[in-house]
């Protein structure tokens, strides 16, 4: 039986992102989900937008991989620890691989309603990403 506590909501999606399972992650994800990355500013809404961000980001790092580190739940709201490693090994948003690797680790606050993620925000240093792959640049464009 599937686990369709908040916690259980999340932690479906990690595990099917991680097994590349995008159908079984967006049915973790409401139609009208809001999800922001604090760093970049982009937002998603939506299962089928948030999806095709997150599987463009990953086919840019083919070997993306993340780790869920702790979780903490309480009336709806979900916080994920977690850290994700990839290298970058296929073009991404205009830029050339250079088979660069990073590693970094960041938070998540997800808020669930019902069994799907209804609004998620995404907090990690920018910086030190761009950085370890070489494309510190493209925090001055």
């Amino acid at each position: 039986m599937t686990d369709l506590s908040p916690e259980g909501t999340v932690r479906r999606m990690w595990e099917a992102l991680n097994a590349r399972d995008y159908a079984r992650a967006a049915g973790a994800i409401a139609e009208g989900c809001e999800w922001r990355s604090m760093p970049t500013g982009s937002v998603h809404r939506g299962p089928a937008p948030i999806i095709n961000g997150l599987r463009e980001f990953v086919g840019a790092f083919p070997d993306w991989h993340a780790e869920v580190r702790g979780v903490l739940a309480q009336d709806g709201v979900v916080v994920v620890e977690w850290t994700a490693t990839g290298t970058f090994t296929q073009r991404f948003r205009g830029r050339e691989p250079n088979g660069k690797r990073f590693e970094r680790s960041g938070c998540s606050v997800a808020e669930v309603d019902r069994g799907v993620i209804v609004r998620y925000r995404d907090y990690f240093d920018r910086a030190q990403f761009l950085q370890q792959l070489g494309l510190i640049d493209l925090l001055l464009a």
